[in-house]
C-alpha cells in the first residue's frame, strides 16, 4: 500500500476587502504592536475560555495544550508552498501487511517524557487501551483495532489487536483495512501517555505536575480562568522550538482582547473571536501587514433531513441548493474571509475534487422545480443552537430569506445547546446548519461520519436513504491505493451532493489572526484550530 506522502491544503485566502501581507509564517512587518511583555522569548497569547481539561481521553475541544506537551506517532507538517504532508514522529519507520490489516511500528529511540521516562512501545499500546476503557469520548480511532471493543465490552482483559515485540517495536492489526491510518493518528486525541505515569498520579490533565508528556513543551502552571504556562522542554528529542515560555491569559471579553493586543500585550490575536468590523476597520487596515491567514479546513453546510414530508423529495432539495445565495453568504457572513464549497469533502484535505460541479444560484430554477412537485406550502423547521456565533445566527436569517423568496417557508426555532443536540440526535430535527472542522487530513473523517451508515445520517438527522451509497463509503477506507479510493469517494460525493442532493454545501472560513512585531514568523495549525503548534511561531 502506498503511504499518503502529500496532503493539499487549500490556499483560501480573502480578497474582497484587503490582501493579507503574511500568510502561512510570512514574516508580518515591523508595523505590528510591539510586545511590552518581560522577556524577548516569553510568547503572550489568550482565550476566551478556559481549558476544562488536558487529558486528551476526555476532551474533544481543549487541545491547545495536548498539542503542545504530547507527542503523536505521526504529525502533520505544512510546507512552505501551503501544502502539508504526514511525517513519521515518534514512529521512526513502519511497513504495511498486504492485506491493509497489520502496520508493523518502529518506535524512535531515545524519547523521554519529561520525567525521564522512556517511551517505548507499551506506552503507545497503553494509550490505546486507555482511550478504549477510560470512559472518555475519544475512542473512535481505538476502535478500529482488533480486539477493541471485546476489550471496551468487559470481554476481555487485552488488546489482542496491539502487539508488543520489544521495547521498540509492535504490530496494530486493524479489524478491517484502513487507508487511512496514519493520518488518523495524527489526532491530537492520538497524545501518546505514559503508562508509569498514569499508574501512579491522582490528577492527570488537571494538575500540571501530573500531566506528563514528551513534547516540545511541559506545562508549569495553571491558574483556573486566569492563565497558564508552558515551558520549553529541554530534553525534547526533536528539534528545539524558537519559543521558550508560553503565557496563555483567559480573557473572555473580546474587546479587551483587542485593546491588550493594541497595547503590546499580546504577541497573537485569533481573529475569530473578534468583531467583523474592527476585523475590517482595524486589523485589515492599521494591522494589514501583521496578518496572517490559514484556511479552516472544514466546511459549513446545511443538513437536510430526508424523513421529512418534504425533504424526501429530492426536487425539493435540488431548489434549497438552488435557492442560497451562498456567494451573499460569504460575504456578509464571513466579511468575504473564505471560499465556496460544493461537496462534502473540503478544500485543502485530500481527496478534494476541484472539479465537482458548483452549486449555482438560481432562484427562478428552484422556483421551476417546486412547481413541478406539485407541493403546496412548503415549509419546514430550521433548527438553531442558541449557543452558536452571531455569523452562525445570520446564515440562519440569510438561508430563510432565500426560502422565502421562492416560496419555502423555513421557521428558524431556537434550542439551547442540550435540547439541540438531543433534537438532531433523535433523527428528528427537519434541517440545521452545522460546522465540520477536520481532525485529520483523510475525506473518511467527514465521508464516514456522516454517510459511512444509517446510523451516522440518522444521528445527525440526515436520514439518507441509499444504502448502497453508504455501503460504499463505508468500504471505501479500506481501498488500498491512493488512486482508487480517491476516485470511489469523489465518485461517491458527487452521487450524494450532486444527484441525491443529501445536503447544501455553504462554505469554508479563512481563519485569521494578527501578530505583534515581536513575532518573525508564525505557521497557523494545518486546519486553521486556534490550537496550534508553539513550534511553528518564531521570535525576533
Amino acid at each position: 500500500m502506498k503511504k499518503i506522502t502529500a496532503l493539499l491544503l487549500a490556499l483560501v485566502l480573502a480578497l474582497s476587502l484587503v490582501a493579507c501581507a503574511a500568510q502561512n509564517g510570512g514574516s508580518p512587518s515591523e508595523t505590528g504592536p510591539a510586545s511590552s511583555g518581560s522577556g524577548s522569548d516569553t510568547l503572550y497569547i489568550a482565550s476566551v475560555a478556559d481549558m476544562t481539561t488536558m487529558d486528551v481521553a476526555q476532551t474533544t475541544a481543549d487541545y491547545f495544550v495536548p498539542n503542545n506537551i504530547f507527542d503523536r506517532l505521526f504529525e502533520v507538517e505544512v510546507q512552505p508552498d501551503g501544502s502539508s504532508k504526514i511525517v513519521e514522529s515518534v514512529c521512526e519507520s513502519y511497513t504495511v501487511s498486504p492485506d491493509g490489516l497489520t502496520y508493523s511500528m518502529k518506535i524512535r529511540e531515545g524519547i523521554q517524557f519529561s520525567n525521564g521516562s522512556p517511551l517505548t512501545a507499551e506506552d503507545v499500546k497503553y494509550t490505546f487501551v486507555r482511550l478504549l476503557t477510560a470512559g472518555g469520548v475519544n475512542d473512535d480511532i481505538p476502535l478500529e483495532v482488533a480486539g477493541a471493543e471485546a476489550l471496551q465490552a468487559g470481554e476481555a482483559d487485552d488488546l489482542a489487536g496491539i502487539v508488543v515485540q520489544d521495547d521498540y517495536s509492535l504490530d496494530i492489526t486493524l479489524s478491517a483495512p484502513n487507508a487511512g491510518f496514519t493520518a488518523e493518528l495524527t489526532s491530537p486525541s492520538m497524545g501518546i501517555v505514559d503508562k508509569e505515569t498514569m499508574e501512579t498520579v491522582k490528577n492527570f490533565g488537571l494538575e500540571p505536575a501530573d500531566t506528563i508528556g514528551s513534547g516540545p513543551y511541559i506545562i508549569t502552571e495553571w491558574v483556573a480562568n486566569d492563565h497558564y504556562t508552558l515551558v520549553r522542554n529541554e530534553n525534547y528529542w526533536g528539534e528545539k522550538p524558537d519559543v521558550k515560555t508560553v503565557v496563555k491569559k483567559i480573557i473572555p471579553d473580546s474587546s479587551t482582547q483587542n485593546l491588550m493586543f493594541q497595547k503590546g500585550e499580546l504577541d497573537i490575536i485569533d481573529l475569530d473571536y473578534q468583531d467583523s468590523a474592527i476585523v475590517a476597520d482595524t486589523y485589515k487596515t492599521k494591522y494589514a501587514d501583521s496578518l496572517v491567514s490559514a484556511p479552516r479546513v472544514g466546511i459549513t453546510y446545511m443538513a437536510l433531513n430526508e424523513n421529512n414530508e418534504f425533504l424526501s423529495d429530492v426536487r425539493v432539495r435540488k431548489a434549497i441548493q438552488m435557492a442560497v445565495n451562498r456567494d451573499m453568504m460569504v460575504q456578509g457572513v464571513l466579511s468575504g474571509d473564505g471560499v465556496l464549497e460544493n461537496g462534502v469533502i473540503p478544500s485543502g484535505v485530500w481527496g478534494y475534487n476541484p472539479d465537482l460541479p458548483a452549486l449555482t444560484y438560481d432562484p427562478e430554477g428552484a422556483k421551476a422545480l417546486l412547481a413541478e412537485t406539485g407541493f403546496e406550502n412548503i415549509s419546514f423547521e430550521l433548527a438553531f443552537d442558541s449557543s452558536s456565533s452571531s455569523s452562525t445566527e445570520m446564515a440562519y436569517q440569510l438561508i430563510q430569506q432565500d426560502l422565502a423568496a421562492v416560496g419555502i417557508q423555513a421557521e428558524i426555532k431556537s434550542y439551547d445547546e442540550s435540547a439541540w443536540l438531543d433534537l438532531r440526535k433523535s433523527g428528528e430535527m427537519d434541517a440545521f446548519v452545522g460546522t465540520w472542522t477536520m481532525d485529520y487530513n483523510d475525506p473518511a473523517n467527514i465521508m464516514a461520519t456522516f454517510f459511512g451508515s444509517a446510523d451516522k445520517t440518522a444521528i445527525r438527522s440526515i436520514n439518507y436513504y441509499d444504502a448502497d451509497a453508504m455501503a460504499r463509503v463505508a468500504a471505501a477506507s479500506g481501498i488500498v491505493y491512493d488512486g482508487e479510493r480517491m476516485a470511489e469517494y469523489q465518485a461517491l460525493e458527487e452521487k450524494i451532493v450532486v444527484e441525491d442532493a443529501a445536503w447544501v454545501p455553504l462554505y469554508a472560513k479563512t481563519h485569521l489572526f494578527a501578530v505583534s512585531g515581536k513575532v518573525e514568523s508564525f505557521v497557523p495549525h494545518w486546519a486553521g484550530y486556534s490550537d496550534f503548534f508553539v513550534r511553528d511561531v518564531t521570535l525576533k
